[in-house]
């Protein structure tokens, strides 16, 4: 794809690439918060199909039809809600950043650029930390913005005012959601526009206020760059001629991040694999638990000669199925409880499926069969390149592009560098050492305390045995499952107690 092509019916929501693109990144997102994001995108899973009743006919049949909609409803909903979510996505991206930020960067900052290490995007926020979210983003989803800029450009300033803490440039950073729409030039070699979302907060009143969507694009025209603001009415807010020390940009200086390269060409989403595997987990879950709590509960059959007003004179108040339950029947009548087998076919494949995302999560930090090409450059390394390792040259690659274009708005002629850590634990170990590594952290046993520990020293820990053990139940409380012997007894207790009640 050299081209994103854009209508005018898209200007808010970017084109069908961008939609294809931001379907995976939802879940990959959702994967990694844990339930309660997973909950919000359940649309999108195969979940438990119950009958939908048509409302017509008769009062009765409309009522009856009402009740067993909403009775399906609730089934739905338990079905979700019962479902515990393995957090093995989310844990494996803890894990690679902690790889990642194990050893800090090597920085050597020119003098004007120094303010960066204590606020580099105008917010607060250290240069360190704003390398520290383009890993996490690109190592998760696979793609990130930076734009850099300074506040006062529309004239020429002083050296003096260029440093300033109110005019210095800045590194504005976008998700991936916002940057909505790409074109480059004929020549597939330089951008020549990018659109970008961007939330604004609008006072209303003097106590009310509304947030608006605006649309930011960066285009070159007549081979200078424009920096306009639209609001979603598509109206020009401002059109702005950046200058850098003085002088017209001939290019937009606005740095993609992704996974493959640093293009604005779309990237492979690192994680959509492992998240993709791990929702199928939960749904299995879900099923299972389902399954539980169907056969958990047994059916009760009564074989009687009475009549059913001989029943109702007897029993008052219905059949009473409790532990503790009194009902009167005739001599020769029969109770019987009919417990259902659960199948274990379920449970089996959930332990598949976890193999499965050890093995997805192992593939990101485990060394390729080839050299990788980084954008315009070959990097060449002693073994080939993982895929986090090459996230981790790409993001090394940015950082300094954005460094040469703050430098360029200063004057600043000296040149500045900042290099990611590249040196993981998982490169000294074997195939099979980075398969357990990742069976721990997914599965809780190797604590988030000791990631960093472990990407220090290639023993997975220093703890002793106790310490390990109690770090791991800290950690890994909400993702421990049961039994299933165990899950059937505690469904038939809940049952018994909600009889009971």
């Amino acid at each position: 794809m050299a081209h994103n092509t854009q209508t005018t019916d898209n200007f808010l929501s970017g084109d069908t690439n961008y939609q294809e693109q931001l379907n995976l990144w939802q879940e990959v997102r959702a994967a990694i918060a844990g339930k309660y994001k997973v909950l919000q995108i359940i649309t999108c899973l195969p979940g438990p199909q119950y009958k939908q009743y048509p409302i017509f006919g008769t009062d009765a049949q409309r009522q009856q039809a009402n009740a067993c909609n909403a009775a399906n409803a609730l089934r739905v909903q338990s079905y979700w809600s019962r479902g515990r979510f393995f957090n093995a996505t989310g844990r494996t991206h803890e894990s690679l950043g902690g790889m990642v930020w194990s050893k800090e960067p090597e920085v050597e900052l020119a003098p004007k650029l120094d303010y960066l290490e204590r606020n580099a995007d105008g917010a607060g926020s250290g240069l360190r930390e704003v390398a520290q979210a383009v890993v996490d983003e690109v190592d998760s989803i696979g793609r990130y913005g930076i734009l850099v800029d300074m506040p006062s450009n529309e004239q020429r300033l002083t050296q003096a005012q260029m440093q300033m803490p109110a005019n210095a440039p800045r590194l504005i950073q976008y998700d991936a959601e916002q940057i909505i729409y790409f074109r480059v030039a004929g020549n597939s070699q330089s951008v020549d526009e990018i659109r970008l979302t961007e939330v604004k907060s609008v006072q209303k009143n003097d106590f009310d206020w509304e947030d608006v969507v605006h649309i930011r694009r960066l285009i070159m025209i007549d081979g200078v760059y424009h920096n306009q603001l639209f609001n979603d009415k598509k109206d020009m807010l401002s059109d702005v001629e950046p200058l850098a020390n003085g002088k017209k940009l001939s290019e937009i200086p606005f740095q993609f991040f992704g996974a493959d390269n640093n293009s604005p060409e779309y990237s492979k989403v690192p994680l959509y694999d492992l998240a993709n595997a791990n929702l199928g987990h939960f749904v299995l879950d879900c099923d299972n638990r389902d399954n539980l709590h169907f056969h958990g509960q047994g059916m009760t059959n009564v074989f009687t000669d009475m009549t059913n007003e001989e029943f109702q004179e007897s029993n008052p108040n219905g059949l009473d199925v409790g532990a503790k339950g009194r009902n009167l029947f005739n001599a020769g009548d029969k109770v019987e409880l009919l417990q259902l087998e659960a199948t274990g076919a379920i449970p089996e494949e959930m332990m598949r499926d976890q193999e499965r995302m050890v093995m997805l999560g192992a593939q990101l930090v485990t060394n390729a069969s080839s050299t990788q090409t980084l954008g315009a450059k070959e990097i060449e390394v002693t073994t080939s390149t993982s895929t986090l390792k090459r996230i981790a040259f790409n993001v090394t690659e940015g950082i300094e592009q954005c460094l040469k274009w703050a430098a360029l708005f200063l004057g600043e002629t000296k040149e500045s560098t900042y290099k990611i850590n590249t040196d993981f634990v998982t490169d000294d170990m074997s195939p099979e050492m980075i398969t357990k590594q990742m069976e721990m952290v997914q599965g809780g046993v190797l604590p988030k305390a000791t990631l960093w520990e472990t990407a220090r020293k290639v023993g997975f820990t220093k703890l002793d045995d106790a310490t390990l053990k109690a770090e791991a139940e800290k950690d890994s409380a909400e993702i421990k499952g049961i039994a299933e012997e165990e899950a059937r007894v505690l469904a038939a207790q809940e049952a018994s107690e909600l009889n009971n009640a």
